[in-house]
C-alpha cells in the first residue's frame, strides 16, 4: 500500500535552493478514495504545501518530453523575470542611498564619493535581502508557476544553461532600468554648477 520515494527538500519551496534528499513513505494512489483519506490525513500546512506543489509542478502530459528551443527559451524567460526585479530593485536603491549619503554625510564625514557609493551598495545589498522574497512571491502570483519545464526536464545540462543565460539577460536589463535616478542626479548637478 506504501511505498518508499526520495524526495527533494530545503527550508524553502523553491526547487532551485533544495540541496538535500530525504526518504519519505507515501500511499500508492490509484483512485479518488485513496487520494481523498491521503489528503484528510494531512494537516492543514501539509495540504498548503501540497496545494503550492501541485500548482507550481507542471504536469508531464503538458510538457513535451524533448527540450526544444521554444521550452527552453519559455523557461528562460520565467527564469528572467525575478533577477529584473531584483537587478532594478538594487540599482535604483544603491543609487538613491549613494547620493543620499555622497550629499548629506559626506561633506560631514569628509568621505570620498567612491565610499558613498559603497555604503550606499551596502544599504541596496542589505534591502535586496528583505525585497528578494517579495519580488519573487509577485512573480509566482502574476505568472502562476515559476517554471514550464517538469523536475526531470530541469536537471538537464541544457536546461541549466538557458536558465542561467535567461537570469544574466534579466538581471542585465533590470540595471539598466534601475539606472533611472541618475536622469534625476545629472539634472540636479548640472542646474548647481550654471550660475
Amino acid at each position: 500500500m506504501f511505498r518508499n520515494v526520495g524526495l527533494r527538500c530545503g527550508r524553502t519551496l523553491n526547487p532551485i535552493f533544495c540541496k538535500r534528499s530525504i526518504s519519505v513513505l507515501r500511499p500508492e494512489i490509484k483512485d479518488e478514495q485513496t487520494a481523498k483519506i491521503f489528503v484528510t490525513s494531512l494537516s492543514q500546512s501539509e495540504r498548503e504545501f501540497l496545494e503550492y506543489a501541485l500548482k507550481s509542478e507542471p504536469t508531464n502530459a503538458l510538457c513535451p518530453k524533448v527540450l526544444t528551443r521554444g521550452l527552453l527559451a519559455k523557461e528562460a524567460t520565467y527564469s528572467a523575470i525575478p533577477f529584473l526585479g531584483f537587478g532594478f530593485l538594487d540599482n535604483t536603491i544603491m543609487l538613491c542611498a549613494g547620493e543620499y549619503i555622497d550629499s548629506s554625510l559626506g561633506s560631514v564625514l569628509g568621505i570620498s564619493t567612491l565610499t558613498a557609493a559603497a555604503l550606499g551598495n551596502l544599504v541596496s545589498d542589505v534591502a535586496g535581502i528583505g525585497t528578494a522574497g517579495t519580488v519573487e512571491c509577485n512573480v509566482k502570483k502574476l505568472l502562476g508557476r515559476t517554471s514550464v519545464l517538469t523536475a526531470e526536464q530541469r536537471e538537464h545540462k541544457r536546461s541549466h544553461w538557458w536558465v542561467f543565460g535567461g537570469r544574466c539577460i534579466g538581471i542585465c536589463v533590470g540595471c539598466i532600468l534601475g539606472m533611472w535616478p541618475l536622469l534625476l542626479y545629472k539634472e540636479e548637478h548640472s542646474e548647481n554648477q550654471n550660475p
